[in-house]
């Protein structure tokens, strides 16, 4: 498995207007599975696991978790035992994303929701710490901080707004960590896929206000949820730009970024970076 360096190029498309002035931060070209912001949170997390001497690292993640598959294709690859709880119980089929953890020989674990809510106890219920690793939610851990403030160094210029999808703010946390660090006028959008999560505005309460904003309008719904025009409009980015992206995350931040053109928050004049934080791309519709 060789992990790339990604890039940043110009987005050019007709969804943003014609005089908008884009780019986007090519993380989806990191690796095919391990990709984007997975990656930037993985990679010293398992660095300090094989210090540790621990057994198995143990993670977190909903039904669909682009986390999960991460976690488990870079611990097969790495020779890392990795067990994933999964939020829900409900009887039915492993979904494609499972299936994909499970051929990378990830443990998984469905829990109930009620359970899935105290992590930490859940992990020592059938852990024991000194043997297993910890790693919340969406890769959330103080180390993933750490690669996502790597971010930052990616930028070869000024831009007036950084814009990317949420899950756990874990990486929305990291740049903008980064930013205030190295005192970059910049503002980081956040688009939630997760409807009402206003979990993510407590998180982000140790950072100016100035550097960042959270919008929680943009979700379509419910998380997971793929409409017809979603998934139209993922596929005319893709014929026009050759950009591909997936409907959970950055599809979603791209028609937020359309409406926010639209409502003139965001201005042609503004330089505006979009963070490509990869995913899976096979979809069908709900």
């Amino acid at each position: 498995m060789s992990f790339k360096t990604s890039y940043i190029e110009p987005f050019n498309s007709i969804q943003f207007g014609f005089n908008a002035n884009i780019d986007i931060l090519r993380d989806d070209t990191i690796h095919p599975i391990v990709s984007g912001n997975k990656w930037r949170k993985l990679k010293y997390i398992i660095d300090d696991f094989k210090k540790s001497g621990k057994e198995v690292l143990v993670t977190f993640g909903g039904a669909y978790s682009n986390h999960l598959i991460a976690t488990a294709f870079a611990g097969k690859f790495f020779g890392i035992k990795t067990f994933g709880f999964v939020r829900g119980d409900e009887a039915r089929p492993s979904n494609h994303y499972e299936l994909l953890c499970i051929e990378n020989d990830m443990e998984l674990m469905h829990v109930s929701r009620s359970d899935y809510i105290n992590k930490q106890q859940l992990f020592e219920k059938f852990f024991d710490s000194k043997k297993a690793y910890f790693v919340d939610e969406g890769g959330n851990h103080p180390l993933a901080i750490k690669g996502c403030e790597e971010i930052v160094d990616t930028f070869k210029k000024h831009y007036n707004y950084v814009v990317l999808s949420l899950g756990t703010g874990t990486t929305l946390a990291g740049i903008v960590s980064a930013i205030e660090k190295k005192q970059i006028n910049t503002k980081i959008l956040g688009i939630s896929s997760l409807k009402n999560n206003f979990s993510l505005d407590e998180r982000m309460q140790k950072y100016s206000q100035k550097n960042w904003q959270i919008f929680h309008n943009f979700h379509r719904g419910k998380y997971a949820k793929m409409d017809s025009d979603l998934l139209t409009f993922i596929k005319d980015i893709y014929e026009e730009t050759g950009v591909k992206t997936d409907p959970i995350y950055t599809g979603k931040m791209l028609m937020a970024v359309r409406e926010l053109y639209q409502q003139k928050y965001i201005n042609s004049t503004d330089k505006v970076l979009l963070i490509h934080t990869g995913g899976i791309y096979s979809f069908k519709e709900d």
